[in-house]
């Protein structure tokens, strides 16, 4: 993964490629793996240094299927298949502790956005030390349901009032710098799809106040998706109240969104 960006702003530009791990988790998987690394391996600035998938409690021969990937894999990155318990916070802490790239992507098995998050960091006239894919974004091209949008507009809402937390979207994916990726999910206790709100509440304590980034939202061609905005948005919410009790006192925090080709500091 080659990037080269001008050194402005408030985190250093990398003066040499940077080598991209990505982090995938992967239940019942079978038919979005295969296009999914058929992508990655042509990412915009040049192939992943490593792909790392993680299996976590699929019923569908997903693991067979990544066994089967890895032994056939030719493609020029890195290709590390695991296993980890059932849920996506557990298969991002796996894989992220395997990890040892410059920066690392944190996606899903069908890759929402396409290559559209890659795209917006590469933009960036610097690296953010912590990007977020983020459908809020008010340049993000993204249709949704009007059930799926009053479900976000909620959880932002909880967001803000439990936590303080003033992010459009805690549930796009990540890219991260390598060192800060490893230490912060290291410290991430969900299992659930609330993981990733929890690692931005770590960031944005840590001073690693995250950058927004506008994506453009794919179709599903593997069929729907697999959340439940039911069910999945009621266990959020409860892991909101795990979050608070955990990280304190409440305090409001800010983001800043940058633009691609913006001058503000990234």
């Amino acid at each position: 993964m080659n990037a080269a960006v001008p050194p402005r702003g408030q985190t250093p530009a990398l003066t040499r490629p940077w080598a991209l791990s990505v982090v995938i988790p992967a239940c019942n998987a079978t038919r979005s793996l295969p296009d999914t690394l058929e992508h990655l391996a042509r990412l915009p600035g040049g192939a992943p240094h490593e792909i790392i998938i993680v299996e976590n409690g699929s019923d569908d021969g997903t693991w067979e299927l990544m066994e089967q990937l890895q032994r056939d894999w030719t493609a020029g990155s890195r290709l590390v298949v695991l296993r980890s318990a059932k849920g996506i916070g557990a298969a991002y802490r796996a894989g992220v502790e395997a990890s040892q790239g410059d920066r690392v992507l944190l996606t899903a098995d069908d890759l929402p956005f396409g290559t559209s998050d890659v795209e917006a960091v590469l933009a960036c006239r610097s690296l953010p030390q912590f990007a977020i894919g983020s459908k809020a974004h008010p340049r993000s091209r993204v249709r949704r349901t009007l059930p799926r949008r009053l479900a976000t507009r909620i959880f932002r809402t909880a967001r803000l009032v439990v936590l303080g937390l003033d992010v459009g979207d805690t549930q796009g994916t990540f890219v991260i710098e390598g060192d800060l990726a490893r230490r912060l999910v290291a410290g991430t206790t969900i299992l659930g799809f609330g993981m990733t709100t929890e690692l931005v509440a770590l960031a944005q304590r840590d001073g690693a106040a995250p950058v927004e980034l506008p994506v453009v939202l794919q179709p599903h061609p593997h069929g729907p998706s697999r959340i439940n905005w039911a069910t999945d948005t009621t266990r959020m919410m409860l892991d909101l109240v795990h979050l608070r009790r955990r990280l304190g006192s409440r305090r409001r925090h800010h983001n800043v969104i940058v633009l691609p080709g913006d001058t503000r500091s990234a």
